[in-house]
């Protein structure tokens, strides 16, 4: 085909971890036509400068089964097999970028800053002659005979292959938007309406969020949908004016967020797990000769103004009294608090999305469309989401890599015909 600059034989839809790691990809596959990304925000990877509060939660390198969430989970197993969590370190160490684990798996950049992961990322694609127009908003993509017609509002391109790599409508506000999946429902793949996930719970108004607001804790809940949807998290939580944040809380979203009745059901919080209540009650009544205040027995188990909340949960008559009755009611609220859940807050706060392009209308071998041919997905796009602790850019990276290489082979197997 004869030189023209609006013309590449990769074409990759989104600057992300995914986007990034593809087109990387792709070159370390050995193919050495021209690629390039087209991102519509003014800033490459803000998903990744943000991601772990800035200190970007690379990977986890527990085992996977049971933090993928979706149609088919087994699909990122899959995927995933091909470019595991070590693998991926030693890939990323191989960039140059040192890392360290927690004692939980989670693996941080050294410096502990997520910018040290974009700037690897960015060298990388430079180094690799990987072409970036942005801002550039992609509007459509279609295909016509062998290639495909990329639209923007600036400008028109032209490619042998298109991966769409644009992520979810998570965080509106750091690029997330619905774009991808309309493209790839244009070309005939079918949507799982996609939810927010990974994000915080709206409450029906409790003493807890007027007394203790801001206040953070461990502890375990369950959560039961008026239709008998059911889940358990448990860690750390974060009582707030609107309802319940925090790593433990957002993990229920994925459920409240496909609960379409309102209000959606009821969490039970155990502030003290480890404890069982009859031990719990002992400790509350203490010694029955003194005139206990019941706040002191309260603060040695939970923070003084997460007592406040439980006790003023209470009917006022019940507060002051000290008889069997208010202690039992009393351990049973520590152990199981009920808080009625609203629904979520919605796609501006969550982190990620549930739902997306299902995958099994993509070959997890390449990530290849089964429906167009030269067609990949990567990513969020697709009907995958995972766990809080790096599972995320575990799939976002891993899929990525996955579908630049698979891209790669097509081309060069397409340039041998």
């Amino acid at each position: 085909m004869p030189y023209d600059e609006h013309y590449f034989d990769l074409l990759v839809i989104g600057l992300g971890a995914s986007g990034a790691s593809a087109a990387i990809a792709a070159r370390e596959a050995g193919f050495l036509g021209r690629i390039a990304i087209l991102e519509k925000e003014k800033q490459p990877l803000r998903k990744v400068l943000a991601s772990g509060n800035g200190r970007c939660n690379l990977v986890n390198t527990q085992p996977i089964e049971g933090h993928y969430h979706g149609t088919d989970p087994s699909f990122a197993s899959s995927v995933i097999g091909q470019m595991s969590a070590k693998q991926l370190l030693s890939w990323f160490s191989a960039l140059g970028l040192h890392t360290m684990e927690d004692r939980e798996g989670r693996v941080y950049p050294r410096s502990f800053q997520a910018s040290s992961v974009a700037l690897i990322l960015q060298e990388q694609l430079e180094r690799h002659d990987v072409k970036i127009f942005f801002p550039m908003e992609v509007v459509s993509i279609e295909k016509e005979s062998f290639l495909f017609q990329i639209k923007t509002k600036e400008e028109s391109f032209t490619a042998s292959a298109v991966i769409v790599a644009t992520g979810s409508a998570a965080a509106p506000d750091l690029g997330g938007s619905l774009s991808g999946l309309d493209f790839l429902q244009s070309m005939g793949h079918t949507l799982r309406p996609p939810m927010p996930s990974l994000v915080p719970l709206n409450l029906n108004p409790h003493p807890l969020m007027k007394y203790a607001s801001g206040i953070r804790f461990r502890g375990e809940a369950s959560f039961v949908g008026h239709g008998g949807e059911t889940a358990k998290t448990k860690g750390e939580f974060l009582i707030t004016s609107y309802g319940l944040s925090g790593i433990a809380a957002m993990e229920l979203g994925r459920i409240v967020g496909r609960i379409e009745d309102r209000p959606a059901g009821h969490i039970y919080v155990d502030f003290v797990p480890e404890m069982a209540e009859d031990e719990m009650l002992v400790l509350l009544k203490g010694d029955k000769n003194l005139d206990r205040d019941i706040r002191v027995a309260l603060t040695g188990l939970v923070p003084e103004k997460i007592a406040k909340g439980i006790l003023r949960s209470l009917p006022a008559e019940e507060q002051s009294k000290k008889d069997a009755i208010f202690y039992k009611k009393l351990a049973s609220l520590l152990k199981a608090l009920p808080l009625e859940v609203q629904n979520t807050r919605g796609f501006p706060f969550a982190q990620v999305a549930s739902g997306g392009v299902l995958t099994d209308e993509f070959d997890a071998s390449t990530l290849m469309s089964k429906k167009v041919s030269g067609l990949f997905s990567s990513g969020e796009v697709l009907d995958i989401d995972g766990d809080t602790g790096g599972y995320n850019l575990l799939w976002a990276f891993s899929s990525g890599y996955r579908g630049g290489k698979g891209a790669a082979e097509y081309l060069m197997g397409q340039k041998r015909l």
